[in-house]
């Protein structure tokens, strides 16, 4: 398993270091790679909506931009009652793309829809914009560092110990486990008939009041095979629901 910790320190790539404001600390034995800038794209997609497959398709695209660009892809249920139920479909999904509809100021929302960093909403198939406003995102600098100290599964449970340095107060840290791909075979609905890809699919979300040092455990499914998983921890801002901080262990 990698390590990949994202943080607010220009021009920096080491192996097991950590460092915030130029001091040095030991991080974990297995670490690859710091960044000092992220992208995360929250894409809110349904198997089925007959707009979402495009926007599906290119949600693992965008990771060619850079390394440090972020993908997950919740799939929402207001879409299961119209000819297909998702299976990944979960209405805790459905609440989060509610919160961003209310802070967006959406008549309603939609899918597919995109949000960059917490800051910026789009329709997700829309690549020109998307590739425009994630290469700005790249462009600004982390307020958090998120380094992950252990991380341990043992029977379909992840511990996680984390610590954050920054400006932390005022933000939640979410955690995600990530069926890093999936295929559905699309029996009725919109998509009837399709084969359907995903990345990065979310199918456990918790949310915790950030703090200086946080240790929790998160579920990892008994269907995700060993290897088709991935942890990503972020930070987000609870006024204005800007997105600060980024860790991903695969």
């Amino acid at each position: 398993m990698k390590w990949f910790t994202i943080l607010a320190f220009s021009g920096l790539t080491a192996f097991g270091i950590v460092m915030w404001n130029g001091h040095a600390s030991q991080g974990p034995s297995n670490a690859k790679e710091l960044f000092d800038s992220f992208a995360v794209l929250e894409l809110f997609t349904s198997e089925g909506c007959s707009s979402c497959p495009p926007a599906d398709r290119l949600l693992s695209q965008f990771t060619s931009l850079s390394p440090n660009v972020i993908p997950l892809s919740f799939h929402v249920d207001y879409w299961d009652r119209l000819g297909w139920k998702d299976r990944f479909s979960n209405s805790q999904f459905t609440d989060r793309q509610r919160l961003y509809g209310q802070h967006f100021r959406l008549q309603s929302i939609y899918t597919p829809q995109l949000i960059i960093n917490g800051g910026v909403e789009l329709v997700g198939s829309n690549k020109t914009a998307a590739e425009t406003d994630i290469k700005k995102s790249l462009s600004e600098k982390p307020t958090i560092a998120i380094t992950l100290d252990d991380v341990q599964k043992d029977k379909g449970k992840v511990s996680v110990e984390c610590h954050l340095q920054g400006e932390w107060k005022n933000c939640d840290l979410l955690a995600a486990i990530v069926q890093k791909h999936a295929e559905t075979n699309v029996k009725a609905g919109e998509n009837h008939g399709a084969k359907l890809s995903h990345t990065n699919v979310v199918r456990t979300f918790i949310g915790l009041p950030a703090s200086e040092k946080i240790k929790f455990e998160i579920e990892v499914p008994d269907d995700i095979a060993t290897g088709n998983w991935q942890l990503i921890l972020y930070a987000q801002q609870r006024d204005n629901l800007r997105i600060t901080g980024a860790a991903v262990y695969d």
